[in-house]
């Protein structure tokens, strides 16, 4: 029940989390076919093993990672991995032996080459978080980098996951700053070259509750919260940190409270809001130059579902997503959009 994050695919299979629900009600994977039939619940959260994941599902070959923000051993998260057919489920770190390493994991996880990279929303040498490595196999976990507040604070859910290119990692706080009003940075895979790309300060978005989204030399994203209306905003930088632009500005005819990251198809960018529209939000498209913002659909008029907290897949010319409530059962739901 309440999934909160995205959904991935593999072949014609879809997989995904649960916020709650489950057999002990504290979350679950599942899996479901993109014709809607065969849904799955693969493996059920039970605080010991995790508790209340809120991010998204990494795949390598047929094995799966995640976190879950709770739970384990200490009762401040984990980092798990699963076969994709449900078996071998495995617990391959506990956060908080010490919170100087990093408490309540969020996002998704970012592979290459054996290692993964993700953040923490707390913890950390300065209580505001981290950004953390560590093997496949569970071992090797370094704190490769820590928010102080000035540079960054509190990567929240969807503002943990990571974008990694060239040796370098791109990702979003929800909070920090010089205006605390979050920011978009860079660094390195060995934690050294930390650049704050974007400081936000209400007027050009505030609050990225969502990941960049790499094209080119180009960071898209969206804030929560901010711009001209207030409503949040989407919208672009370069890499190095210069040019920024802001896309669009959300109201409450062409949505609020974007939740989740951008994704793109060609030179169009595809998103989702949490409120607005209507009722529940919206899915929209908006060219990478910012023009042509459309409203694909508004969320929440019939039994569809509504605000979602997450992002959409793109394949096979088909939007596939999640809402986190509504629906025939008032608990959220999964669904496909062909454009």
């Amino acid at each position: 029940m309440n999934p909160i994050g995205n959904l991935i695919i593999s072949g014609n299979v879809l997989y995904g989390m649960a916020y709650g629900g489950g057999a002990y009600g504290d979350g679950m994977i599942f899996s479901i076919n993109t014709d809607s039939t065969g849904f799955k619940d693969m493996f059920d959260f039970n605080q010991t093993n995790g508790w209340e994941p809120q991010g998204d599902l990494t795949l390598s070959g047929t094995v799966l990672y995640g976190m879950t923000r709770q739970g384990g051993t200490y009762g401040e998260g984990v980092i798990f991995s699963i076969n994709t057919n449900g078996s071998n489920f495995n617990v391959l770190y506990n956060f908080g032996n010490t919170s100087a390493g990093g408490i309540y994991p969020g996002g998704s996880l970012t592979i290459s080459g054996g290692v993964m990279y993700g953040t923490t929303e707390s913890g950390g040498v300065n209580g505001e978080g981290n950004i953390f490595s560590i093997n496949t196999n569970g071992t090797g976990y370094t704190d490769i980098f820590d928010f102080n507040g000035t540079n960054g604070d509190s990567p929240f859910p969807y503002s943990g996951s990571l974008v990694l290119a060239n040796g370098v990692l791109y990702g979003t706080t929800y909070l920090g700053g010089s205006n605390n009003d979050g920011v978009v940075y860079s660094v390195k895979t060995n934690g050294t070259g930390y650049k704050e790309l974007v400081t936000f300060n209400g007027t050009n978005g505030e609050n990225p509750d969502g990941a960049v989204m790499l094209s080119g030399g180009t960071l898209y994203g969206m804030a929560s919260a901010g711009g001209a209306n207030g409503a949040g905003n989407i919208y672009s930088v370069d890499t190095n940190g210069s040019g920024f632009k802001d896309m669009l500005d959300f109201n409450t005819t062409n949505g609020t409270t974007p939740d989740g990251s951008l994704i793109i198809s060609g030179s169009t960018l595809y998103g989702m809001t949490s409120g607005g529209g209507t009722i529940g939000g919206v899915i929209f498209s908006i060219g990478t130059s910012g023009s042509a913002n459309t409203i694909l659909y508004k969320l929440g008029l019939n039994s569809d579902g509504a605000f979602p907290e997450g992002s959409l897949l793109f394949s096979n010319n088909v939007l596939y997503g999640m809402t986190n409530s509504g629906g025939k059962y008032s608990y959220g739901t999964i669904f496909k959009f062909t454009l």
